[in-house]
């Protein structure tokens, strides 16, 4: 049962160049294939985790944390008043005080934080030798044991804070650091509607995204469609968010609209943002809060190298939320996928199983760091008609 990735992008995918050599440039696709040797190595799933909801759940128990990441936390305040930490990655070839070396930022997925297996996974590879790049994990509102100070947890339709903090990165580091961001599941959907609302202005010079639903309200409908997904996953999820709301109760306790007993009722995602995200939010239906939040809107207008991963068995974030067409469109945009690998899983081995993808997203960040930044002019832009 292997499975390797399939690569799906644009006839003319966008001509990067190398920053070690800016003579030539590369096919962007063939530029990634070349530089990622393991791209190719075909993905065989622990064989009793043979279909995507038995990955998924393995991965909820899989909790496996490297010694070798260590994080140092800094609080962000927000124009609106709210606050965030980002945690930095330290360590003997990263201090505190280091500006130069390239910065891996790291987006979570729902109600996660910088202490995440899938986090750490990748992270101990892009620490150690011979890179020793630095990582800083975002967390949404409310998570990674934050205290909030204004009456709003994490969403999947806030990308100010993002916009607010890689401002705040960016001024910390010397001029011309090298700037890679990396979003998992809810993290990656803010990550690229977060790309497609900047264009050409972000401050990243490519990204990754892994696990997106893309579009959250196919997403929220599929889990909906049946008692078992509903139960197990929607279900699972209004949890995880409950607990968030239940952590900063007395703060949340303070938006007029919000009605705790009707939160904590709240059996399914669709069921928790109708008591709670849509009011904090200001929408007047969830429907409208989902398709406003849904990335899927935003990638055509993607103008950075950007790699999207996905499997097509995973049970959360679904394949019929992928927007095929829209990445078709943008040469700056290469899906991969695997027809195996459940949500932010792909578990390989049969003794100890260990994620196949941490390697793969490792060379992925290595390459995306090669790249010499784009020109922030449009008109330099090489954008082929489709």
């Amino acid at each position: 049962m292997n499975s390797s990735f399939k690569l799906f992008h644009h006839d003319q995918p966008v001509e990067v160049y190398d920053s070690n050599n800016d003579k030539i440039s590369f096919s962007f696709a063939n530029y990634l294939v070349a530089n990622c040797p393991s791209l190719s190595t075909p993905y065989s799933p622990t064989p009793y985790l043979f279909n995507g909801h038995l990955q998924t759940a393995y991965s909820s128990y899989y909790n496996k944390q490297s010694p070798h990441v260590n994080f140092e936390r800094e609080l962000l305040t927000m124009t609106d008043g709210g606050q965030v930490s980002i945690d930095w990655t330290v360590g003997e070839k990263h201090p505190g005080d280091d500006t130069q070396t390239p910065v891996l930022i790291i987006l979570h997925g729902l109600t996660g934080g910088s202490h995440e297996s899938y986090i750490h996974g990748v992270l101990e590879k892009i620490l150690q030798s011979p890179h020793h790049y630095r990582g800083v994990v975002l967390h949404g509102r409310g998570c990674g044991h934050t205290e909030i100070t204004t009456p709003q947890t994490i969403n999947g339709a806030n990308t100010d804070d993002l916009r607010e903090t890689l401002v705040h990165i960016q001024n910390k580091l010397a001029p011309g650091t090298p700037l890679v961001a990396l979003g998992f599941s809810l993290g990656s959907n803010t990550l690229v509607k977060y790309l497609g609302e900047e264009k050409e202005k972000t401050p990243l010079q490519a990204a990754i995204s892994v696990g997106n639903p893309y579009d959250v309200l196919a997403c929220v409908n599929y889990l909906d469609a049946t008692l078992f997904r509903r139960t197990i996953y929607s279900g699972t999820m209004a949890n995880s968010l409950k607990r968030v709301f239940t952590r900063h109760m007395d703060m949340m306790k303070k938006h007029p609209h919000v009605d705790p007993d009707q939160v904590m009722s709240a059996l399914t995602v669709r069921s928790y943002d109708y008591a709670c995200t849509r009011k904090v939010l200001g929408y007047s239906t969830v429907n409208n809060y989902y398709r406003d939040c849904s990335s899927n809107r935003y990638i055509e207008h993607v103008r950075i190298p950007l790699v999207c991963i996905n499997a097509l068995d995973d049970p959360v974030a679904c394949a019929d939320g992928i927007p095929w067409d829209e990445i078709k469109v943008n040469p700056y945009v290469l899906l991969a996928t695997t027809t195996h690998g459940g949500h932010l899983a792909w578990f390989e081995s049969l003794v100890a199983p260990s994620r196949w993808i941490d390697q793969r997203l490792a060379e992925i960040a290595f390459a995306l760091f090669k790249i010499k930044p784009m020109s922030k002019d449009l008109k330099q832009i090489h954008l082929p008609v489709d």
